[in-house]
């Protein structure tokens, strides 16, 4: 069995995936490694959808979100197959927050309406929301059918000569001043020049054998699925957004699209884990109650009957932001952590920046603010 890579990726989940789909692109002969079977994700990568946009005050979100609807078209090219479908989004907020958002699409150039709550229902009748709240639809908002972005990534991977192995729990890293890392498995040892870790969760034990302690809450999160109780044609895509509510508590959710229902969660739920180990695919039954009381408030025609619910991890950060740095004294790691729960539509911008850290020693574009230092660790 092959033992010697130019690189290797612990972590099969989508940034995994697509660091690995660039190294094999650029011809590097990389090993992929996944703890689980890769056809099941696990952690943050759970899941058939996500919500895409880049409809952002920050800039570096919109500049990891523009970048990676890029890499997704070409993916679709690649394929002969759609994977993003921007069938807009609605942003609604309660607060004034909205503006800055506002003032930023404007200096870009990006289409967008701002929406008070009257236009709101006058345009989306779904809705029941006072006049108070502000809305903005955004054209550039939009579907990633997940799951299928996932397996897509991994084959197109494989096509260049990517090797991906499940069931490969990485125990040990043991990297020496000679820029040689060895990989140790439960069953093997692998030996390699540039070395990326991207395990979500289960990165922190990984991280603290190479002496980096990192603040970082695991989160058990939470998606229900409910059938309209009517006008279920009203519900889909080309009838209906997909939408943020950002008011006491932060909902998001996508119309009818993999699935005979509409896809409704809290996003930061706030039910913290003490370890992986504690995370339960039994889906909380409080949730499920809670996601049906804000539909019988502001989406009644979606309040139907529940038909699926699915748990998930968040890895999330004291500040609700990236890191992407290297390991101390040792500039052939770098590694990827704190997803936030929203990291899924910009992996392939993210996946390029960490082997951008690993081959360059720095980015292209300016990332000091995703470093771990500013942790103190």
């Amino acid at each position: 069995m092959q033992d010697a890579f130019d690189a290797i990726v612990v972590g099969g989940g989508i940034i995994g995936r697509v660091t690995a789909w660039y190294l094999g692109k650029s011809g590097r002969h990389t090993l992929l490694l996944e703890q689980h079977d890769p056809e099941i994700p696990q952690g943050s990568s759970r899941g058939y959808s996500r919500v895409f946009g880049e409809a952002f005050a920050d800039d570096f979100r919109y500049q990891l979100a523009r970048q990676s609807r890029y890499f997704w078209q070409d993916l679709e090219r690649e394929i002969g197959d759609k994977l993003l479908y921007l069938n807009g989004g609605i942003d609604i907020s309660m607060g004034s927050d909205i503006n800055k958002v506002v003032a930023k699409l404007e200096s870009r150039g990006s289409s967008f309406e701002l929406l008070d709550g009257d236009s709101l229902r006058r345009r989306y009748s779904q809705w029941h929301c006072d006049s108070s709240v502000q809305a903005i639809y955004s054209p550039d908002t939009g579907i990633l059918e997940a799951e299928r972005c996932m397996r897509e990534v991994l084959l197109s991977a494989q096509r260049n000569k990517v090797t991906v192995r499940g069931r490969s729990q990485v125990i040990r890293i043991e990297p020496d001043r000679s820029e040689t890392v060895l990989v140790k498995t439960l069953c093997e040892t692998y030996r390699t020049q540039k070395l990326v870790i991207a395990a979500g969760p289960w990165a922190l034990d990984i991280l603290a054998q190479l002496g980096v302690t990192l603040p970082l809450k695991v989160s058990q999160e939470q998606i229900v699925y409910f059938e309209p109780l009517r006008n279920i044609d009203s519900f889909k895509p080309e009838n209906f957004p997909t939408w943020e509510w950002d008011g006491s508590d932060f909902v998001y959710g996508i119309p009818i699209f993999e699935k005979n229902g509409i896809k409704i969660a809290f996003h930061r739920d706030k039910h913290y884990l003490k370890n992986v180990e504690e995370f339960s695919r039994i889906p909380s039954v409080s949730v499920i109650e809670r996601l049906r009381s804000f539909l019988n408030k502001h989406l009644p025609d979606a309040a139907g009957e529940l038909f699926d619910a699915m748990t998930c991890m968040y890895t999330n950060t004291p500040d609700l932001d990236l890191i992407i740095d290297t390991i101390p004294k040792f500039p052939q790691i770098a590694y990827f952590t704190g997803c936030n729960g929203n990291s899924f539509h910009r992996a392939p911008a993210i996946g390029k920046l960490l082997i951008e850290l690993l081959y360059e020693g720095k980015a292209s574009i300016d990332i000091s603010r995703f470093s771990a230092k500013r942790f103190k660790v």
